[in-house]
C-alpha cells in the first residue's frame, strides 16, 4: 500500500510512500507523518491511500506522528482549491489548519567521531562543545556560537570522519499542558476529628500572641488562657518550650519580642493540614496545586505528607489555556429589531434554515444563493443581525465563525458575542501565545467551542459542522494575505465563500463601504445584497434613561414606523480647504474651524477623535541645504522620526536609527523635520489645549490585544477627552459620547500609484466620519484636504457610497481593472538589485511567449518594473502584472522559483 504525502514545504508536488507493516492498515487521509525528504527528514500529511503507485522506487513512512488524523478530508479538498486557486503549494495551504509550533522544524544532529580530528580554530571549538556537552542539534549550536558559520565547517568535518551528521526534525513547540492536582481522600465530616491534633498548637500560638502583647508587667495564667481562647495544656506546651515563664501568678515572654513572630509562624505551621483540608472539602473536584498553594501556603512537601497519611490523593490532568478564562461578561439580551432590520432578518433567517437540509455527502442540492451582503450605513445595526444569525446557527446544532479584520477590533466585538453566547466562545489570533493557539485548536475540533471570533486565520478553526461564517468590515484589505509571507495568498471572503459552498453554510458579509468587487457582484446577482440605510442611536427607554442621566436632550428624530427604535441622521461633513487656510496665514496642522470645534468639545464635556494615517512625530528629515532625506539602510524609504524615544524608524521593516545632528552628505546642520504623524499630532493637543487629556491609538502604543482594549477602555469610561489615531480608529468602534471627528490630513493614499487609491481613501474616510454622532448628543466631522474636488472626498463628505461607485466603477471599466479583468501580480524579491531585475525580465520574457502558446490574446502582461516600495527590509523588489479574463491559466504548470511571489487577486499593487 501507498500513501500519497503533502509536505510542509514550499514545494509544487506531493509524493507517494509506501507503508510499512507495522503501520499498514493505520493510515487514513488527514494523519500527520515523518517522512524522509531528500536529504532531510520532513512532516507530511496523508492525502489518500493507494495499491499502485507509478514510482518505481519509493521510500517508507517512517511514523504516524498521531493517532488522530491532524486535518478532515474536507478540509483537504478545501486545501486542494486553495492550492489550484492561489498556484500555492499544497503543503502550505494544509497547514494553515494547524496551529503553530504543532510540528517542529527541520534540524540535524551531530555526534563527535574521533576527538582528534580537528583542524582550524572553528573546528576544535566545535569538537570542544561535543566533548563536553555530547550529542548536539542545530539550534544548540546557533545558541553556543552566535554569529560563526559553523554548518559549512560541520560538513567539512563529517566528510573526515570527525563528526556524524545526521537529519532530524525537533519536537513540537506545543503539548497539553499538564498541571498537579489535590483532592480530599476522607470525607468531610471527618475532617473535624483532625481538630483535635490540631487545636492546641493553633491555640498555643495565639496564647503566645496574646502574651506577647501584654506589657512588661506581664498578666495572669487565668487571663492569659481567657483572652486566648487556650487552655492550661497550651500553657504548658509555651512553658515547656521555654517561649514564658511563670512566676508569682505572672506569664512574661522567655524569648526576645523580636523572636515571636519566627516562634509564632512555627507554631502555626501546625495548622497547616487543618487548612488545607478545608480548602479541598469546599472543591467537589480535584484542584490545582498551585490554588492550593495560593490558598493555604503549603508546599508540595505538606501536600506529599497529607498524601502519605491518607488523607489527600494527589493527581495530574490537562488544563486548557483559554484566554477568555479568567474574563466574565455580562449576559445580554438581543433589543428588537427595527422594521427595517426585521425585513433583512427574515432573508438571513430563511437561508440559514434552507441550508440546514443540504448535505453535500448525500448530493443533495445546495441552496441557490448562499451569501449575503449587508450593506448598511455606520450605526445601522448590522451586529445585531450578525448575532441573531449565529443564535439561529447554534440552535440548529452548527458552529459559527465571525470574522474581524484587525486584532484591534476583536476585543470589542468578543464582548458582544461573548455577553450574548457565554461559554461558547473562543478567540484566536496572532496575539495569543502558541499554547493557547494549540489548545483552541484541540478544543474546537473536539465541539467543545460553538462560536471562533477572530482575525483572517480564524477561519481555519476545526469547528465541526460550520454552518456560518461572518465577514464584518469585509472591505478590509487585511482580509488578504499577502507576500512577502509564505503563501497561500489567499482571500478570505472568496474561501469563506468556497467554505460554505461546500458545506451547505451561509457567509454575511457586512460593511458600510463594501469593496467595489463585492458591490458589483451583488449587482449582477452573484450574491444577495441586504440594506439598512438609516442610523439607529437605540431604543427608547434605554436613550431616554441616559438623557436623564447624563442631564442632555437627545438629538434624535422618532422613527414613526417603529415604536422602539429612535434614529439619528448621519453626522454633516464640513470640507476645510487647507490651501485657504495657509493663504489666511494659519500655519499649524489643525484649521480654524477644527481647532474652534476642539475648544468647544472641551467646553461642553464631549468627545472627540482625530484622524491622521500616520504615526511619528515627523513624516521624514531632510536637510535644508542640499536636500539630502534620512532614509532606512535596509529599505530606502524616508525614516520617521519618533519623539518618544528620540529615534528615526522605518515603518516597513521595523528599523530603528538616531537622529542626525549634521547632514551626512554636505554635513550642514540645518535638519528639518517635515510632515506631521500621530505623535505631533497629540503634542500639538496638548500645547494647544493644556487641559485635553489626550490618548494616542496607533501600532506605537498597542502591539497587543490587550493594549488595544486598555486604549480604548480607557476613552469608553471618559478617562480621555481625545483619542489621536490611525485607521484602528476608523474600523467598527461603536462610541456614543463621540460628537466631533477631526480628519487632520485626507489626502494621505490618493497619490500612490494604486488603483484602489481613491477606493481605499473613501472607504477610511467614510469609516472615520462614522465615529461622529452614534447618540445622544449628535454629532460633526471636519475634513481638512488640499483636494476637496477629488471624488472620493466629495462622496465621503457626503456619505454617497452610491455616488462614489457609479464614479469608480467606470473608471475600473475604462482601465480594464477588477472586477471587469482579473490582475495576477509577481513580486521578485532578491538580496541584489541586478538579481531581482533579470528575474523579472526573465520572467517577462517566458510569460511572453506562454501568452502567444496558449492564444492567451486576451491577457495582458505589463511590466517589469521596479516596486513603488523599491527596497524592503534589504530585499530589492521588482513586479510583473497579467491582466485578463483568468491569467491564472498562463502559470498554471510551471515550478515558481525562490524568490517569486505570485499573488492571485492581489489588493495592493505597490
Amino acid at each position: 500500500m501507498y500513501a500519497n504525502v503533502a509536505i510542509d514545504a514550499p514545494v509544487d508536488n506531493t509524493f507517494d510512500y509506501h507503508i510499512p507493516p507495522e503501520i499498514d492498515g493505520e493510515l487514513v487521509p488527514g494523519h500527520l507523518v515523518q517522512v524522509a525528504f531528500g536529504t532531510a527528514m520532513q512532516h507530511g500529511i496523508v492525502l489518500s491511500i493507494h495499491e499502485q503507485t507509478a514510482v518505481e522506487k519509493t521510500k517508507p513512512i517512517l511514523a504516524r506522528l498521531d493517532p488522530r488524523p491532524v486535518v478532515t478530508r474536507e478540509q483537504i479538498a478545501l486545501s486542494r482549491w486553495l492550492s489550484e486557486t492561489y498556484l500555492a503549494p499544497i503543503g502550505l495551504c494544509l497547514w494553515l489548519w494547524l496551529p503553530p509550533g504543532l510540528t517542529g522544524h527541520r534540524d540535524i544532529q551531530v555526534d563527535l567521531l574521533q576527538p582528534d580530528g580537528a583542524q582550524t580554530a572553528l573546528e576544535k571549538e566545535i569538537v570542544a562543545l561535543l566533548k563536553k556537552r555530547g550529542s548536539l542539534r542545530g539550534h544548540q549550536f546557533n545558541l553556543a556560537l552566535p554569529g560563526k558559520e559553523w554548518r559549512a565547517v560541520v560538513d567539512d568535518l563529517a566528510k573526515a570522519g570527525v563528526v556524524k551528521k545526521e537529519s532530524t526534525l525537533s519536537p513540537p513547540r506545543v503539548k497539553p499542558k499538564i498541571v498537579q492536582t489535590a483532592a480530599l481522600a476522607i470525607h468531610p465530616d471527618q475532617i473535624p476529628a483532625m481538630i483535635k491534633h490540631i487545636e492546641r498548637p493553633s491555640r498555643a500560638a495565639d496564647l503566645l500572641q496574646t502574651i506577647a502583647d501584654m506589657p512588661n508587667g506581664g498578666i495572669s495564667p487565668q487571663g492569659a488562657i481567657k483572652l486566648a481562647n487556650a487552655t492550661k495544656a497550651n500553657l504548658d506546651k509555651l512553658v515547656s518550650s521555654g517561649l514564658v515563664t511563670v512566676e508569682d501568678d505572672l506569664v512574661t515572654l522567655a524569648i526576645p519580642k523580636d523572636d515571636v513572630p519566627t516562634r509564632l509562624a512555627e507554631l502555626r505551621k501546625t495548622e497547616l493540614p487543618l487548612r488545607v483540608l478545608k480548602v479541598l472539602a469546599r472543591e467537589a473536584d480535584a484542584m490545582d496545586v498551585s490554588w492550593v498553594y495560593a490558598q493555604t501556603g503549603a508546599t508540595m512537601t505538606d501536600l506529599k505528607r497529607l498524601e502519605a497519611e491518607e488523607l489527600i490523593l494527589l493527581g495530574e490532568t490537562q488544563k486548557w489555556r483559554d484566554s477568555l478564562a479568567a474574563r466574565e461578561f455580562v449576559a445580554l439580551t438581543a433589543p428588537p429589531l427595527t422594521p427595517e432590520q426585521t425585513t433583512v432578518w427574515e432573508r438571513v433567517r430563511e437561508s440559514i434554515i434552507r441550508c440546514v437540509s443540504y448535505n453535500p455527502r448525500r448530493g443533495s442540492a445546495p441552496p441557490p444563493t448562499n451569501t449575503f451582503l449587508l450593506h448598511g450605513v455606520t450605526g445601522s445595526g448590522k451586529t445585531e443581525i450578525y448575532l441573531r444569525a449565529l443564535e439561529l446557527t447554534l440552535s440548529l446544532g452548527r458552529s459559527a465563525i465571525f470574522l474581524v479584520p484587525e486584532i484591534a477590533l476583536t476585543p470589542q466585538t468578543l464582548r458582544r458575542v461573548a455577553a450574548r453566547f457565554p461559554g461558547k466562545v473562543a478567540v484566536v489570533h496572532s496575539g495569543l501565545s502558541e499554547g493557547e493557539r494549540y489548545d483552541t485548536w484541540r478544543r474546537a475540533r473536539d465541539g467543545l467551542v460553538q462560536i471562533v471570533v477572530g482575525a483572517r486565520s480564524a477561519l481555519f478553526t476545526p469547528l465541526p459542522d460550520v454552518g456560518l461564517i461572518v465577514l464584518d468590515e469585509e472591505h478590509d484589505a487585511s482580509y488578504k494575505q499577502s507576500p512577502p509571507i509564505l503563501p497561500p495568498y489567499y482571500h478570505t471572503r472568496q474561501t469563506a465563500e468556497q467554505m460554505m459552498r461546500r458545506d451547505g453554510g451561509v457567509v454575511i458579509v457586512g460593511s458600510a463601504t463594501p469593496d467595489i468587487e463585492t458591490y458589483y457582484r451583488s449587482e449582477q446577482g452573484e450574491i444577495v445584497r441586504l440594506e439598512l440605510p438609516r442610523r439607529i442611536m437605540g431604543h427608547r427607554v434605554r436613550i431616554q434613561e441616559q438623557a436623564e442621566r447624563q442631564g442632555v436632550m437627545p438629538s434624535y428624530r422618532p422613527d414613526s414606523q417603529a415604536d422602539d427604535a429612535l434614529m439619528i441622521d448621519l453626522p454633516p461633513v464640513r470640507v476645510v480647504d487647507m490651501r485657504d487656510e495657509l493663504k489666511g496665514g494659519n500655519t499649524s496642522i489643525f484649521s480654524r474651524p477644527l481647532q474652534y470645534a476642539i475648544a468647544d468639545v472641551l467646553d461642553k464635556r464631549e468627545q472627540a477623535i482625530l484622524f491622521l494615517n500616520r504615526r511619528g512625530q515627523n513624516t521624514y528629515v531632510f536637510c535644508r541645504d542640499c536636500g539630502y532625506v534620512v532614509k532606512c539602510p535596509r529599505c530606502d524609504s524616508p525614516l520617521t522620526y519618533h519623539r518618544q524615544g528620540q529615534a528615526l524608524r522605518c515603518h516597513r521593516c521595523d528599523f530603528m536609527g538616531q537622529e542626525p545632528s549634521y547632514c551626512p552628505e554636505c554635513s550642514s546642520r540645518r535638519i528639518k523635520y517635515f510632515g506631521a504623524g500621530t505623535q505631533q499630532v497629540e503634542q500639538t493637543l496638548v500645547e494647544m489645549f493644556p487641559r485635553a487629556r489626550v490618548v494616542r491609538w496607533d501600532a506605537d502604543t498597542a502591539d497587543s490585544p490587550e493594549a488595544h482594549d486598555a486604549i480604548l477602555q480607557r476613552f469608553v469610561q471618559r478617562k480621555a477627552d481625545i483619542m489621536v489615531g490611525t485607521q484602528m480608529v476608523a474600523k467598527g468602534l461603536d462610541l456614543p459620547l463621540v460628537t466631533l471627528v477631526g480628519v487632520v490630513s485626507a489626502d494621505v493614499g490618493l497619490g500612490m500609484p494604486d488603483f484602489r487609491g481613491g477606493e481605499r481613501t473613501f472607504q477610511v474616510l467614510t469609516q472615520v466620519a462614522g465615529r461622529a454622532g452614534r447618540g445622544l448628543l449628535g454629532g460633526k466631522v471636519i475634513l481638512q484636504t488640499y483636494q476637496p474636488d477629488h471624488y472620493a472626498i466629495r462622496a465621503a463628505a457626503g456619505h454617497d457610497y452610491a455616488a462614489f461607485y457609479e464614479r469608480e466603477i467606470a473608471y475600473r471599466h475604462d482601465l480594464a481593472y477588477p472586477p471587469f479583468r482579473r490582475i495576477v501580480r509577481i513580486l521578485f524579491r532578491y538580496p541584489n538589485e541586478l538579481k531581482a531585475k533579470s528575474e523579472a525580465e526573465r520572467a517577462a520574457a517566458m510569460l511572453r511567449q506562454r501568452l502567444v502558446t496558449l492564444n492567451m490574446s486576451g491577457t495582458e502582461l505589463i511590466g517589469p518594473a521596479p516596486c513603488f516600495f523599491t527596497r524592503e527590509n534589504r530585499a530589492f523588489r521588482w513586479h510583473l502584472l497579467l491582466r485578463g479574463p483568468d491569467p491564472t491559466q498562463a502559470l498554471r504548470g510551471l515550478d515558481f522559483p525562490k524568490g517569486w511571489h505570485v499573488d492571485v487577486d492581489p489588493v495592493e499593487v505597490l
